[in-house]
């Protein structure tokens, strides 16, 4: 039997390292870093806390994803094509600094265009 990508990202804990660097990063971001730092801190752990669940019931883990949708979370942002492209960018850094395997970094880079369009200009 092959392995979830849940499995492959460490499970909740690997998962939850992760997204919690990718944020980090996106706070320090110069293109998508003024979004984010504009928000206060609660509303950044809320984000943070359903981009975990999210990625962690996506990718085949036991979890139930009790956020929003994509288009629904995203519409009226207005994020752009720099912006996403940016945040993307801050995923795979945060993915190859904890050291995934190529395979299971492109893996979620899909994921991450699969949701394109769901996201920018909404």
């Amino acid at each position: 039997m092959s392995e979830t990508l849940f499995e492959k990202l460490g499970g909740r804990d690997g998962i939850d390292k992760l997204v919690d660097r990718i944020v980090d990063l996106h706070l320090q971001n110069e293109v998508a870093g003024p979004r984010y730092r504009a928000l206060d801190d609660e509303v950044i752990d809320h984000a943070r806390n359903k981009v975990k669940e999210f990625l962690a019931a996506g990718s085949g883990g036991p979890v139930e994803y009790t956020g929003r949708s994509m288009l629904e979370t995203h519409t009226g942002m207005n994020v752009n094509e720099a912006e996403y492209v940016a945040v993307v960018d801050d995923i795979m850094q945060a993915m190859n600094e904890m050291e995934y395997p190529r395979p299971v970094c492109d893996e979620v880079l899909g994921i991450a265009y699969s949701l394109k369009e769901e996201i920018i200009h909404k």
